[in-house]
């Protein structure tokens, strides 16, 4: 008798200088089960010193995104356990915004609490004209993650997410700049693909400064902002990358008169 094998809770597929990652966790609406969490921490770990990795394209297996903590779990769970899941699904949204490479996220279906989060901390999110986003947690009395959202759409908004736990739609995510655009299911992660193939074809080192900028200048005052702007783009101007795209550009438009 052959035994079972259980499927990875994520898959990876690199695809030039992309990897998409697929929560695979579906029956469960790729919940944040531990073993998920812990492989989605280990695949960007891989990402983050790998000099072939460009961008990251993040979706989720079957109908949804995800659909934030396991509560089956968290019933059975005493405190302790809930602190430490608590603190490894924290250290994952951190690896997301602190990876250097940018993190797209493709959104199909349900992105609630820990989903939302998860998107929330994505650089880019695509999202299907079914999503839904949602930051559920109050109505389990638990707290919300609102920073760094609400330096995205506005403190008021993201009170009003954060307390009313209420769901929205694709539509209305657009409408307050939480999503950057709206397609129909069967071709946001086509969509979500193309773009990051289109960012992974751009200096290495601009692409990765630029995360870097709009990661750390959201906690600077203007003048340290520009300061750290004028610096980076100093080192840019410097470097051989900057060099071949800008020869490169200038025969584009050169060629078309």
């Amino acid at each position: 008798m052959t035994q079972e094998t259980t499927p990875p809770f994520v898959l990876s597929e690199t695809k030039g200088k992309v990897v998409l990652l697929t929560l695979n966790h579906a029956k469960k609406s790729n919940s944040l089960h531990p073993e998920l969490v812990q492989a989605l921490n280990r695949h960007l770990q891989e990402i983050e010193s790998n000099p072939e990795i460009n961008v990251v394209v993040l979706t989720g297996a079957g109908r949804n995104f995800c659909a934030g903590l396991d509560l089956s779990l968290l019933l059975t769970w005493t405190a302790e356990e809930k602190l430490q899941y608590l603190e490894t699904v924290s250290s994952l949204f951190q690896r997301i915004w602190m990876l250097p490479q940018p993190v797209i996220a493709a959104v199909r279906g349900a992105a609630l609490a820990g989903g939302f989060d998860l998107s929330a901390f994505c650089d880019i999110r695509l999202a299907a004209e079914n999503s839904i986003f949602g930051q559920a947690e109050i109505n389990i009395g638990l707290t919300q993650i609102i920073h760094p959202l609400y330096k995205s759409i506005g403190l008021a908004r993201a009170k009003e997410l954060a307390l009313t736990g209420a769901p929205i739609p694709a539509a209305e995510a657009w409408r307050i700049g939480l999503v950057n655009h709206v397609f129909p299911e069967d071709q946001v992660l086509a969509k979500a693909m193309a773009m990051a193939e289109g960012m992974a074809a751009k200096s290495r080192f601009a692409l990765f400064e630029t995360k870097r900028l709009t990661r750390e200048l959201i906690d600077l005052d203007t003048k340290q902002a520009l300061a750290e702007i004028n610096r980076t783009f100093l080192t840019c101007l410097d470097s051989e990358e900057h060099r071949i795209h800008l020869e490169r550009v200038y025969r584009q438009i050169s060629s078309k008169g």
